[in-house]
């Protein structure tokens, strides 16, 4: 990872000038005084990705492998995504989102493993449901804080694989897994390298106490958009101060999300740049939540760059 210096009132990390940082990616520069210098991938730079606009460095052949663990008494279910041929290698660990699957963003997870980043995706216990999932666990038993746990017990599995460079494990999360990405780089800050997020649900909270008046008014189950979760899933985060925590986590952040996310409003976002100590935004122009094959595309080689310019 290259040593921070300071110039003026930001803080320097690779690169030259502030206007080549924004011109190759949004992880170089991040202010002393916590505002981030985020940048905004337009819709046609985002067209061009489908037309060879997006290139990835290096090209592995790729091998998926099933690797399962236990997880609170449930077997977890995750694929890794390894380059052949590459020995031991940076790693990523993948958090879906809510009611998603080890599947989601899984263009993004494809070149992240052709480019010589492994990849390891699970199924969070009880956490599927739009998309099926192979983890044992219910949902109405599921929260951020059980996911949490579910993906420390991965952080823990990989640094049994062969093909793990475990000094350089990072995490990328999506909606409701950046959240729960976020929480786990600050429970393990010493084992995590960095922190990538993709629209995360930093406002899930809020959502809970505008659905109740106070935490005895949290049901048994609640239908939440088509899915029913448990009372555990409000209750765990009640009395979270979600900013508080991430603000806790010392290592490169690197946050994309898009302009037209009707789920978590870019305000969220733009705070947790500035709280997170080194963090920087992206905006996705036209993005919503959720990103397209050619969302993916685009951001690939930032996702590359960012993993690569914060290893050992």
């Amino acid at each position: 990872m290259k040593k921070l210096s300071k110039k003026g009132l930001w803080t320097v990390i690779g690169g030259v000038s502030l206007a080549a940082a924004l011109a190759g990616g949004t992880y170089y520069y991040v202010s002393q005084q916590g505002r981030s210098a985020g940048d905004t991938i337009s819709s046609s730079a985002i067209s061009q990705s489908n037309q060879g606009g997006s290139q990835v460095s290096g090209q592995y052949q790729v091998e998926t492998r099933e690797i399962s663990y236990e997880s609170n008494g449930n077997r977890i279910y995750g694929v890794a995504r390894i380059p052949k041929k590459a020995g031991r290698v940076p790693t990523v660990l993948f958090a879906h989102g809510f009611g998603g699957n080890h599947e989601q963003e899984s263009t993004l997870q494809q070149r992240l493993a052709k480019s010589g980043i492994a990849v390891y995706a699970i199924d969070f216990a009880g956490g599927t449901g739009y998309s099926p999932g192979q983890s044992e666990g219910e949902m109405t038993d599921m929260s951020v804080l059980t996911e949490q746990k579910d993906l420390e017990g991965a952080l823990k599995t990989m640094h049994k694989q062969s093909f793990v460079d475990t000094s350089n494990i990072f995490l990328l999360g999506a909606s409701q897994g950046g959240v729960v990405s976020s929480l786990t780089a600050v429970a393990n800050s010493s084992h995590i390298r960095g922190l990538a997020l993709l629209y995360p649900a930093f406002s899930l909270i809020d959502d809970a106490h505008k659905r109740f008046d106070n935490e005895d008014a949290i049901p048994d189950t609640y239908n939440l958009m088509g899915l029913t979760v448990g009372r555990r899933y409000f209750a765990d985060v009640w009395n979270m101060t979600i900013f508080n925590e991430i603000s806790k986590y010392k290592g490169p952040v690197s946050i994309f999300h898009g302009t037209a996310d009707d789920l978590v409003p870019m305000s969220y976002e733009e705070r947790a740049s500035r709280t997170f100590p080194h963090a920087t935004l992206t905006r996705i122009e036209g993005g919503g939540h959720g990103f397209s094959t050619a969302i993916q595309k685009k951001i690939a080689p930032r996702i590359i760059r960012f993993v690569k310019d914060n290893r050992h």
